[in-house]
């Protein structure tokens, strides 16, 4: 099987004890079924307190519910007591994979290092190179795909292209990535995916009629829409506040392009679940929009962080988004064209 990774996957080291936003705050942490059984047979003080902790949540399944407001296992010194006393092998599924965000295609697997984390949040702000992806070969066996992987696989290859054809200015690259995404939503919907591969090889950018474009009320309606959301921590809606009336200070392009390569590749492929690659490539924009305006309040890598914590690991947030992309006035398409052409 296949394995995509980004380039600085290798580099990645856990902070542990010395991460300043351990991941084991603020989070419920889910047990799977199988390390909820083994803590039912872990002997003395610990499997005591194991079992004390462990209770379902509002889907039913096993969690540590937060004591304080973080893992009752999280020790003074801001490690894992599991870790410590059992191993790593018996933490958690979540635990172990963590900041990891695994997707299984069939034949290939692609594994992203959530921005969310420090040290992953660090790594891809770390280089103003392009983003690169490398595959591995591993023994396990391959799995049929969705056939519209065919089609959706170069078309994500020369979309991430145009983000990083560095000839141009960041906006005019984040217009025709939208632009390229609409025309191939409509093959999609018109049920000819089968024309993705020769669209995705001869698409080239057009001139568009120039747009009076008011990126301003744009962020404003971002921003709203995003406090109106579910949060992890309260003072997100204070960040987002601030950022409505912020100043807009200048971020290198490269380290917005490489923002929004990271959510390109995260984020189209999941097209082959619902058809619905065009509000997925304005996810993309948005998020780079909004993390770029909220910087001039908080720097880049933490607007960068807090976005992925609040969006990223709630998946009701994201379906919300995507919604708002269908349907709410001035967060549609045209709506995003004016932004990025303003």
């Amino acid at each position: 099987m296949r394995v995509t990774v980004p380039d600085y996957f290798d580099q990645f080291r856990c902070l542990a004890g010395d991460c300043p936003h351990t991941c084991c705050e603020k989070w419920e942490v889910v047990i799977d079924e199988e390390t909820a059984a083994l803590y039912g047979s872990v002997p003395g003080p610990l499997g005591e307190q194991l079992r004390r902790a462990l209770v379902r949540d509002e889907e039913g399944d096993p969690c540590f519910a937060l004591d304080g407001g973080k893992c009752p296992f999280l020790d003074a010194d801001r490690l894992c007591r599991i870790h410590r006393e059992l191993g790593g092998q018996a933490t958690s599924v979540t635990c172990r994979e963590h900041p990891r965000f695994t997707e299984e295609y069939g034949p290939f697997r692609e594994i992203t290092l959530a921005v969310s984390c420090p040290a992953a949040n660090r790594l891809l702000l770390s280089s103003i190179e392009p983003l690169v992806f490398c595959t591995l070969e591993t023994d396990e066996p391959e799995e049929s795909g969705d056939p519209w992987l065919a089609g959706l696989l170069p078309l994500r290859e020369r979309m991430i292209a145009l983000l990083q054809d560095r000839k141009r200015p960041l906006r005019c690259r984040l217009r025709d990535f939208l632009l390229l995404a609409e025309e191939a939503q409509h093959c999609l919907e018109e049920a000819r995916e089968a024309e993705l591969p020769a669209l995705a090889a001869g698409w080239q950018p057009t001139a568009i009629p120039e747009t009076a474009g008011d990126e301003g009320r744009f962020l404003v309606r971002s921003l709203r829409l995003l406090a109106s959301l579910e949060v992890l921590e309260e003072d997100w809606r204070t960040l987002l506040e601030q950022g409505e009336t912020a100043v807009p200070e200048p971020v290198q392009e490269p380290l917005l392009e490489r923002i929004a390569v990271y959510f390109a590749f995260r984020y189209l492929l999941k097209a082959v679940n619902d058809g619905d690659l065009l509000g997925r490539a304005q996810l993309c924009v948005f998020a780079v929009l909004v993390i770029q305006r909220l910087s001039a309040v908080c720097g880049l890598s933490e607007a960068l962080r807090r976005f992925g914590c609040e969006i990223e690991h709630n998946e009701e947030n994201l379906d919300a988004l995507l919604e708002a992309f269908r349907w709410e006035e001035g967060l549609q398409l045209r709506g995003f064209l004016e932004a990025v052409s303003a």
